[in-house]
């Protein structure tokens, strides 16, 4: 969350995303509330690029609901604790 909500810091992506890149941030929003993770659908954009950067992809199709984005996101916290991410947000490289 915290690289999430330094990346909204000066930048416009939020602003200039599709409507259905918008969608998915509002999706993904409430994936993190039910995690217990209240944060802004701009903040919630910039998670799902950190997700998508972790699966070498520009913009992952959007989570088909709130559970999907929530395991999404879960999925990529694991793989930093493992050290298997492929963005090397761990720093412990591959």
């Amino acid at each position: 969350m915290r690289q999430a909500d330094e990346n909204t810091v000066g930048s416009d992506e939020f602003e200039n995303a599709s409507v259905g890149e918008v969608a998915d941030a509002r999706v993904v929003a409430e994936g993190l509330a039910k995690l217990g993770i209240e944060v802004s659908p701009k903040v919630a954009y910039q998670v799902w690029s950190l997700v998508s950067e972790n699966y070498q992809a520009g913009w992952l199709d959007g989570p088909r609901d709130a559970e999907d984005a929530s395991r999404a996101v879960l999925g990529l916290c694991q793989h930093i604790a493992d050290g298997t991410d492929y963005a090397g947000f761990s720093g412990k490289g591959q």
